[in-house]
C-alpha cells in the first residue's frame, strides 16, 4: 500500500533543531495536509520524505523515514530510486528548458520506463492533469511558453510520468491565481485514488477543502494529528484550537 512513516525523526540545520522527535504514519491513498505557521518545519518534514534535504550540506538527520517498512536513510539505499518513488511538486513551476513533450518524456527516458510507449505516456499524463486538450497541437513548442497555471500542471504531469507511489506538494498552489489553484486542488482529489498525497499548506481553508488527514506542526514539533473531520470539528490541543481560530501564528 506504499506506506510512509517516520520514527523518532529529528532534523537539524547546523545547530537549529528543525524537526523534534516526530513519529507519524501517513495514511495511504489519502490526502494528508501539513499545516502550521511559517518556519514550523512543514517543508523540512516534507523534504525528509524523499531525501531532498541532503542538497543542504548543513542538514543532519536522525531517526527513520520508512517507505514500505524500509528506512530510506539506511546505508546502501538508492537515492534516485527513492526520489522516483516519492515525487515532489514544488511551490513554483520549473518546466525544463525543452518542449512540452520532452518535459513529460524526460523522466521515463532516463529511468528506462518507456516500454516503447512514449507517445501514450505523454498523452495519458497530460490527460491526467487536464492539459492534453490545451497543448496537443503544440507538443513541440517550448514549455516555458505556457501560462504559470499550465506550467504547474505540466510539472505535475512530469512527476506522474515516472510512476511515483507518493506525491509530495510543497505549497504547490501558492504562486497560482485562484482559478488555477482550485484546478490543482481538484486534480489532487482525483489523484488520491491512485497515490498517497502529502500537501504542505499555510492556508487553513485549503487544508479544510483538501484533507482526509491533518498534521499540525509548531516549532518543529507535531502538536496534533488525526482525520480531518475530527481535527477541524473537535481539536484536542489548546494550541491547535488557537491556531484554527487564527488567534496565534
Amino acid at each position: 500500500m506504499h506506506e510512509l512513516a517516520t520514527h523518532n525523526l529529528n532534523i537539524w540545520y547546523g545547530n537549529q533543531h528543525a524537526i523534534k522527535d516526530v513519529s507519524i504514519t501517513i495514511p495511504p491513498r489519502k490526502i494528508t495536509t501539513v499545516i502550521g505557521p511559517s518556519g514550523c518545519g512543514k517543508s523540512t518534514l516534507l523534504k525528509s520524505f524523499n531525501r531532498l534535504l541532503e542538497l543542504n550540506e548543513s542538514v543532519r538527520v536522525e531517526g527513520q523515514v520508512l517507505l514500505d517498512g524500509e528506512d530510506i536513510y539506511a546505508k546502501g539505499q538508492d537515492v534516485t530510486e527513492i526520489r522516483t518513488r516519492v515525487g515532489l511538486l514544488s511551490q513554483k513551476p520549473f518546466p525544463l528548458p525543452m518542449s512540452i513533450y520532452d518535459n513529460i518524456a524526460y523522466g521515463p527516458r532516463i529511468h528506462g520506463r518507456t516500454n516503447g510507449n512514449l507517445d501514450s505516456i505523454v498523452q495519458s499524463r497530460l490527460e491526467a492533469v487536464g492539459l492534453w486538450g490545451e497543448v496537443k497541437d503544440r507538443l513541440r513548442a517550448p514549455a516555458t511558453g505556457l501560462s504559470v497555471g499550465q506550467q504547474q500542471r505540466l510539472c505535475l504531469a512530469r512527476t506522474l510520468a515516472v510512476e511515483p507511489e507518493i506525491l509530495l506538494c510543497d505549497e504547490s498552489t501558492a504562486s497560482l491565481d485562484p482559478i488555477s489553484a482550485r484546478g490543482i486542488e481538484k486534480l489532487l482529489h482525483t489523484l488520491r485514488e491512485r497515490y498517497t498525497v502529502v500537501v504542505v499548506t499555510h492556508d487553513i481553508d485549503q487544508a479544510r477543502r483538501l484533507a482526509d488527514y491533518v498534521l499540525f506542526m509548531w516549532l518543529g514539533e507535531l502538536i496534533e494529528h488525526g482525520p480531518a473531520k475530527d481535527f477541524f470539528t473537535s481539536p484536542q490541543e489548546e494550541l491547535t484550537k488557537a491556531y484554527l481560530a487564527r488567534e496565534v501564528g
